[in-house]
Parts: structure tokens; C-alpha cells; sequence
């Protein structure tokens, strides 16, 4: 943040737009499901009740692994490319204004922003209280932040 003033984005908003995104990639990974023809083992989810072990594995475990590899997948493009390429925003951070930018002032690279994205990935999968973290750092990093050395500025 050399040389260019910021001003720090609210943790708030930077947890409404993860949400933001996660709803439009969970859509998106929804439609693509039924696109390549595997939506009925959604409709088995729905359809569960319970206390059933074929069930899960033959219908319900499959569906739930494809789906995960699918949003997976649509995540590296999604927060890694297309975040890099729009300016360190992705549509929920554009919708909140705010964009993630290197503190060195460097340009926020693809690279980068596919790091930021597995490593955010992982520990929201193991412990979502390390996204926390932000409230206790210098510039309201991140996990995931601190790792590839960005945080999120308002716009």
C-alpha cells in the first residue's frame, strides 16, 4: 500500500460479499449439475429422509462429491482468474465496493488470487473462525491474506 492511500474495507462487507459470491457460484454450480445431466441426484437429497446408508452412498454421496468438484473447480475461475482480471473484485465485492489490492502495491496477480482462493477454501473448511483473523491484524487480513500479502480496500 506504498505510495497510495486506502482506506481499509469493513469486515462486514467483506463477509457480505463472500456471501454474495457463494450464493451466485452455489446457483451457478446448481445449473451446471443439471446441465451435465446429474440434477436427479440433487432431487434425491431433497427427497431423503433418513436412516437410509444405500441411499447416501449410492445416490447422495455422489451427487454431493461431484457437486463440491464442480464448485471446486468454478472457484479457482471464479476467485482466481476472474477476480485477478477484474481489478481484485469479484461481482459480490464490485456489488459492496470494495477490491482486494497487494499491500506492496504490486498488481494483484492471477497467481496470487488462485493462492488467496485455495488457502481461503481450506480454512473455511476447517475452522471458519480463522476468517476472524482479520479483526485482530493491522489491515484486516485474512488468513488467506496474510498468506499472499492483500487486503481489501473500499473502492
Amino acid at each position: 500500500m506504498e505510495g497510495v492511500e486506502y482506506t481499509i474495507a469493513n469486515p462486514g462487507k467483506r463477509i457480505l460479499a463472500y456471501i454474495v459470491d457463494s450464493i451466485f457460484m452455489s446457483i451457478l454450480s446448481i445449473i451446471i449439475l443439471f446441465a451435465i445431466g446429474q440434477g436427479s441426484g440433487l432431487m434425491a437429497i431433497a427427497e431423503y429422509s433418513g436412516g437410509d446408508v444405500e441411499v447416501i452412498m449410492s445416490k447422495i454421496l455422489p451427487t454431493v462429491q461431484l457437486l463440491t468438484g464442480i464448485q471446486l473447480a468454478f472457484g479457482i475461475v471464479y476467485f482466481g482468474v476472474f477476480q485477478a482480471m477484474s481489478n481484485g473484485a469479484t461481482l459480490g465485492k464490485k456489488l459492496l465496493h470494495i477490491r482486494i489490492v497487494c499491500i506492496d502495491g504490486s498488481e494483484f496477480s492471477i497467481l496470487n488470487s488462485i493462492l488467496r482462493y485455495i488457502v481461503n477454501a481450506i480454512s473455511m473448511q476447517l475452522c471458519f473462525i480463522l476468517a476472524f483473523v482479520m479483526y485482530f491484524t493491522t489491515y484486516k487480513q485474512a488468513l488467506h491474506d496474510l498468506l499472499v500479502k492483500t487486503t481489501v480496500v473500499d473502492e
